[in-house]
């Protein structure tokens, strides 16, 4: 698979996930993006204002961790984050 066409898939699913988290008001995205950058010791999501929704685009961005791997998932939110 050519490696621009993964990345741009990959960007396309966090782009949908940040989108539909800033329209539910529930923080799916930045959830994601504490966890996957290790940004806090001990870090804990509150999963108590998690709905079906929000678990199956939590689940989508899990599931690029094992599409695309680490190093280039976490350089795709880079990206992103310096948008």
């Amino acid at each position: 698979m050519d490696n621009t066409k993964v990345q741009e898939s990959a960007k396309e699913t966090l782009i949908r996930v940040r989108e539909e988290s800033i329209s539910l008001g529930i923080s799916v995205y930045s959830d994601f993006v504490g966890l996957a950058h290790n940004e806090f010791d001990n870090y804990e999501i509150n999963f108590s204002n998690y709905g079906y929704l929000e678990y199956c685009l939590f689940a989508d961005c899990l599931n690029l961790f094992n599409d695309y791997g680490y190093n280039p998932l976490t350089q795709i939110i880079d990206e992103l984050e310096e948008e």
